[in-house]
């Protein structure tokens, strides 16, 4: 009986504490996409407003109130983890729109040739499918955009009648894949787990020296993984 109860004991604490890892885990993830992105849109902005703005009121007053509203964003983001809220920005049928203010932000900030085409129809992917995948692109163009050293950043968005399919592509330093098997911090494990969760594929090819291309399918009408 003492045995039993033991056992029992000692399954219930592995489960708790394994529990515990996995809450950490999520923190850390969303610490990651909800806040980290916002503080890299504040940076950029903040830059291009010493760099280019500073002799142009109206425009540096627009981009000073996007900062203050950023910066009021990510402050909200970091007291919902703490109430354990879980709180969405992305409008429904707004990713294009999206995607392509926040190319523009980069490309006058780094100078870099950006180019972007989305061919898909945000109405026709489920909401869940359109938050995913804005968050995990713009995880994508932000890491080619800080470890890359890349000239040149290529994104796109098809579909067919079953498939919605991502290309992002960089002509940058590359990097050998094997040194992030089972890891690669939470940039490119991030972006992994947001597009199996919506039950779609991501496939990076690259080679130090070779540049990066990230490809992603997610079916329209995907299911959310539920392992």
């Amino acid at each position: 009986m003492k045995n039993k109860r033991n056992s029992r004991t000692g399954l219930q604490s592995a489960v708790a504490a394994a529990a515990v890892q996995e809450e950490r885990r999520r923190i850390s993830r969303e610490l990651h996409d909800r806040v980290l992105q916002l503080l890299t849109t504040i940076q950029l902005r903040s830059e291009l407003c010493l760099n280019e703005l500073i002799s142009k009121p109206k425009q540096l007053e627009r981009e000073l109130k996007t900062i203050a509203e950023a910066a009021h964003k990510a402050a909200t983001e970091i007291r919902s983890l703490l109430l354990e809220k879980q709180v969405v920005h992305l409008a429904a049928g707004s990713l294009e729109r999206r995607l392509k203010d926040e190319m523009e932000i980069f490309r006058a900030r780094t100078g870099l040739k950006l180019e972007f085409e989305c061919a898909i129809d945000a109405h026709d992917l489920p909401y869940e499918v359109e938050q995913e995948l804005y968050f995990a692109l713009r995880e994508g163009i932000i890491n080619a955009i800080r470890h890359s050293r890349a000239s040149e950043l290529n994104l796109s968005l098809t579909q067919n009648q079953t498939t919605c399919c991502v290309d992002l592509r960089d002509n940058g330093v590359g990097f050998d894949k094997s040194s992030v098997v089972g890891g690669g911090g939470f940039g490119l494990k991030g972006m992994r787990e947001r597009i199996e969760k919506v039950g779609g594929h991501l496939a990076i090819e690259t080679a130090p020296g070779k540049g990066t291309c990230i490809s992603i399918e997610v079916p329209l009408r995907a299911q959310t993984n539920t392992k």
